[in-house]
């Protein structure tokens, strides 16, 4: 030790020899992708959000019991279409995508948990993939459940459809919603990123664009989601497109609908991670800065 050393009662430069740099590690570890997909879908799982979603997918139950009890007689394929292929995917499945991805970044600001998830070793656009992954694996899990209760419920008792044959519509019929939930989700997520008044805005849109446009025989359908849910339900379910104006004849091929959705999907979440990546974001503290 040198005599500046002594002086100053620390090590001179040189004094200490750390040896070799310690290389950091490369590439992105799956337990840190794992660790954000696990903290996003047990915020969607717990919370009033979760009880909202189920409560809106009780309503299908809810009221297939209903015409079981009261119309005489009962009418099963009437209440399959109006209660499964009309309320779910028309109503339902927009609106729980709303409400789950549009604020998924914004709940981890105001819950002050942002700032834990970007110091973690994962680039912005992954965190943001891996929360919008989180957010589609939890609603269409709960949209996959509740829509082989309301077929359960719409059957039930009445020889229509045995269980191998109900399982297996439902199995359909919920893949097609989570290509749907896929392309919402993004879209909303998206939403959420460029204006505050997400749910706001998301309303309009499932009103105006995917209510409206999806049912108006013009190129312009062609762009909704609804449109091609629709489509796939005619293509692999054998549902008449008659009430959605519809001719099967001129309708896309089922491969053309499933590249759209995923189209949408993967644009909007590259959009999404890019605006995620970019944008700076206020996380309170402790002490309220």
């Amino acid at each position: 030790m040198n005599d500046a050393a002594i002086e100053t009662g620390l090590p001179a430069p040189g004094d200490l020899d750390d040896g070799p740099p310690v290389p950091l590690p490369r590439g992105v570890r799956p337990s840190a992708i794992g660790t954000v997909l696990r903290i996003t879908a047990d915020r969607q799982v717990r919370g009033r959000k979760l009880l909202v979603l189920c409560a809106m997918f009780s309503l299908p139950i809810l009221f297939a019991a209903l015409a079981h009890r009261f119309q005489d007689p009962f009418n099963a394929k009437k209440a399959e279409d109006v209660l499964v292929f009309g309320m779910i995917p028309q109503a339902l499945v927009p609106l729980a995508a709303l409400l789950f991805a549009s604020g998924m970044v914004q709940d981890d600001v105001e819950e002050q948990t942002l700032t834990y998830l970007m110091i973690r070793p994962v680039p912005r656009w992954l965190i943001y993939a891996s929360k919008l992954a989180g957010t589609w694996l939890v609603l269409a899990l709960v949209t996959a459940a509740f829509t082989t209760m309301a077929l359960a419920a719409v059957y039930w008792g009445t020889g229509l459809l045995d269980a191998p044959a109900l399982a297996i519509r439902a199995g359909i019929l919920s893949g097609i919603l989570a290509l749907a939930l896929a392309a919402y989700a993004a879209l909303f997520g998206l939403l959420g990123l460029l204006t505050r008044r997400a749910l706001v805005g998301g309303v309009a849109y499932i009103v105006a664009f995917e209510g409206a446009f999806a049912n108006i025989d013009f190129a312009v359908r062609w762009s909704t989601v609804m449109f091609h849910v629709r489509t796939l339900s005619i293509r692999w379910l054998g549902l008449s497109g008659d009430d959605w104006g519809i001719d099967a004849a001129k309708a896309p091929a089922a491969t053309t609908s499933v590249l759209v959705l995923a189209g949408v999907a993967a644009a909007a979440a590259v959009l999404g991670a890019l605006a995620f990546s970019t944008r700076e974001f206020r996380v309170k503290t402790p002490e309220g800065s």
